[in-house]
């Protein structure tokens, strides 16, 4: 199935779990797509900030719902819960 190049926004309602171009009833996969990918910006950020992009997996559809995220090295941690503390490894 060949990927749609074209991103749809679209806005989530009560909820968001099937397909508006197919009907897919299932849900969908995610890919994450670099903000502002392949252009050249003169402002530099240290955080790279990446959009969530919902991919139908029977159609190939794809939406942006406004979700933005970042990985940083800082949150790759293990948290351990004992009661009503936490702790970082």
């Amino acid at each position: 199935m060949p990927v749609n190049s074209e991103i749809k926004n679209i806005k989530i309602e009560d909820e968001l779990r099937v397909c508006p171009a197919c009907g897919y009833e299932y849900g969908f996969h995610t890919s994450f797509l670099k903000v502002n990918a392949g252009r050249d910006s003169p402002i530099k950020s240290t955080r790279e900030v990446y959009q969530v992009i919902l991919i139908c997996p029977e159609c190939g559809a794809r939406y942006d719902v406004g979700w933005r995220v970042s990985f940083t090295e800082s949150e790759n941690r293990v948290l351990r819960t004992t009661g009503h503390q936490i702790s970082t490894l």
